[in-house]
């Protein structure tokens, strides 16, 4: 699958970096940095929650400005609520209209879905996204635990079955056997359904998820250029750094 220039489910991981300011300043100085590294990166995602308290009208404005500043760049638009350890705080419903909102309205590529959040929301959402032509990324995120290689594949399979063109598992490892089976998972996914899988292992412990190319390496890696959005992050840099090793 290509967006702009970029075919996102062949070779290396393609680096994501966040634009994650919670002003119009910090944002505007995001973008500066990431014109000045943009050999370091491949996708840049939107982080809406961190700019939650603007009207909706000043929302999409914004998205729209900022996805406008990146034209050659595929762009994710992400709102990552509380209960997938952002800061938005807006209720199912509120998350689902704004979420229809910027897929109708913005000029975004991918829109990032939390697959458990949006519940019984989903297949209205995953509609809209077909409707404006958006790349579905469903995501699940946990930062207190990592399930078993049953309990995620088998949430992949709902996922995929639900939609998401590309599928996101990101969890907390207690201990190696929980990279461990991270690597697995993305493996053995990619081999069931294609390279669509992202499968991230938080914190220090973790970071060799995000590194790794091949057959255990993600669709998508996600890195910063100012800022961390997610324990363990890697600078984007470093990781292209670090991926070389896998052409």
């Amino acid at each position: 699958m290509k967006i702009k220039n970029i075919e996102m489910y062949e070779g290396l991981p393609k680096v994501v970096v966040s634009i994650s300011g919670t002003s119009r300043q910090e944002m505007k100085s995001e973008l500066i940095h990431i014109v000045e590294n943009r050999e370091a990166l491949d996708v840049v995602e939107i982080r809406g929650d961190g700019f939650d308290n603007m009207s909706r009208s000043e929302h999409l404005k914004l998205v729209n400005e900022l996805a406008g500043e990146l034209r050659d760049i595929p762009v994710i638009y992400t709102y990552r609520t509380s209960h997938e350890g952002g800061s938005g705080a807006r209720s199912y419903a509120e998350y689902k209209d704004l979420l229809m909102d910027v897929t109708a309205k913005c000029d975004i590529d991918i829109i990032d879905m939390e697959y458990i959040t949006a519940g019984k929301l989903l297949p209205e959402m995953v509609e809209c996204a077909g409707e404006y032509e958006k790349t579905v990324l469903l995501s699940q995120h946990d930062f207190k635990s990592t399930p078993t290689v049953e309990e995620m594949q088998k949430l992949l399979y709902r996922m995929h079955s639900a939609g998401g063109e590309i599928l996101k598992l990101a969890y907390a490892p207690q201990d190696d056997d929980d990279v461990l089976n991270m690597l697995k998972i993305v493996k053995t996914a990619k081999e069931a359904i294609g390279n669509k899988i992202i499968g991230i292992s938080m914190g220090e412990s973790g970071k060799l998820t995000r590194l790794t190319g091949g057959e255990f390496g993600s669709c998508l890696t996600y890195g910063y250029l100012t800022k961390n959005t997610a324990p363990g992050q890697v600078h984007a840099a470093d990781i292209k750094a670090a991926l070389k090793a896998y052409e």
